[in-house]
């Protein structure tokens, strides 16, 4: 493992103690994404540092300790940046971004933090289509306390399939952002199940001041299953035969952790994916025109033949040749 990669895993993992004390070893390696056996090395890399962490009904840090003299290389401290950069994207969530900056290029040598600062003004980080998150700073930093202290929360939500407005009690258990959205995965009282909530449509949250547990089984990679998009559902394995300039596009990147394609003799591709969600993978079909056809399943194939369709009947007459 590169030093840098080493060295934000282990940062991470003290922010996780200071950030969430209490964690036990089997909760902090979930938290990290490393194993039981990586988690207690890097505990024993923090403590060998001199960082007070002390194990009292789960890892804690001694209250008023601070990070200070961390030596940064030019790779990592640029790791960093390029991070905050996106998150300045997300500035309605994150405003403290800027002193981050500036906390961070202190740390370092004067002539190291003034390259890193041309480098920076020099990299810019462009976010797609997004959801207007503006004016949900108080949503966002009660749900930091909720994750944080592991407490129960009321909402009001608004479901875009029934477009309804409903009061939820939820306990939240995981935070995600994907393809310009943020999601919530809660424990939800009403359907008295695990549910997936935008954090856009959530119209008020409020704290209750009660605790709850997280399931010790809970694993998000598990929940998520072969979400297509973010969208869960019923697994199935689908077949895309793709030519033209589209072969090029797909063979050069990565939709999906199950996907594989396959070339033909006659320079199409097979593409290959399990999926939940059929909808959300029509409309990742649907943009690739006629240089898709869906080979299986019948289902898919009849839904994006249908939009197809439905699209043709609304310019036929509108057609110019």
């Amino acid at each position: 493992m590169a030093r840098g990669d080493q060295l934000i895993r282990i940062l991470q993992m003290f922010f996780t103690i200071q950030t969430c004390p209490g964690l036990t070893a089997p909760e902090l390696a979930k938290r990290c994404k490393v194993s039981e056996r990586q988690c207690y090395r890097d505990l024993r890399v923090l403590q060998d540092a001199g960082i007070p962490i002390y194990n009292d009904r789960g890892y804690r840090v001694i209250d008023g300790f601070k990070l200070k003299n961390i030596s940064l290389s030019l790779d990592e401290a640029l790791t960093l940046l390029y991070g905050l950069k996106l998150l300045e994207r997300q500035k309605e969530f994150f405003p403290i971004t800027s002193n981050l900056k500036n906390k961070i290029l202190a740390l370092l040598p004067k002539k190291l933090g003034n390259e890193i600062e041309e480098i920076n003004q020099r990299m810019d980080v462009a976010v797609g289509h997004t959801a207007d998150y503006s004016g949900k700073e108080e949503l966002f930093s009660k749900l930091n306390t909720a994750l944080r202290n592991g407490e129960r929360v009321n909402m009001e939500y608004y479901s875009f399939n029934s477009d309804e407005l409903s009061k939820r009690v939820i306990e939240p258990y995981h935070l995600v952002y994907h393809d310009g959205f943020w999601y919530l995965i809660a424990f939800c009282y009403r359907r008295e199940e695990v549910r997936l909530f935008r954090l856009d449509r959530i119209k008020s949250f409020e704290l209750t001041g009660e605790h709850f547990n997280i399931p010790y089984d809970f694993d998000f990679n598990d929940y998520m299953g072969s979400a297509w998009k973010m969208e869960r559902g019923d697994e199935f394995v689908f077949k895309v035969r793709f030519t033209g300039s589209a072969v090029r596009y797909i063979q050069e990147t990565i939709f999906h952790p199950t996907q594989q394609v396959r070339e033909n003799p006659d320079g199409s591709l097979l593409f290959m994916a399990k999926a939940c969600g059929i909808n959300s993978v029509t409309r990742w079909i649907l943009p690739f025109g006629g240089e898709a056809e869906v080979i299986e399943p019948k289902e898919l194939r009849d839904k994006v033949a249908v939009a197809f369709l439905n699209g043709t009947k609304i310019y036929e007459n509108k057609l110019n040749f």
